[in-house]
């Protein structure tokens, strides 16, 4: 939430049905949300 600089937030959640976590990201500027989206998927797909 930092580098979107107060324009947009993060949420991890694990799902109630399936063994994954949801990853969503919002803010103004669509390729930023998009690679952070992907920073933070890697991250937890690497920590399970």
């Amino acid at each position: 939430e930092q580098r979107l600089a107060g324009r947009g937030r993060v949420l991890l959640r694990p799902s109630g049905t399936e063994p994954l976590v949801r990853v969503m990201v919002e803010g103004e500027d669509a390729q930023q949300v998009n690679d952070e989206a992907d920073q933070l998927a890697a991250i937890v797909a690497a920590a399970v």
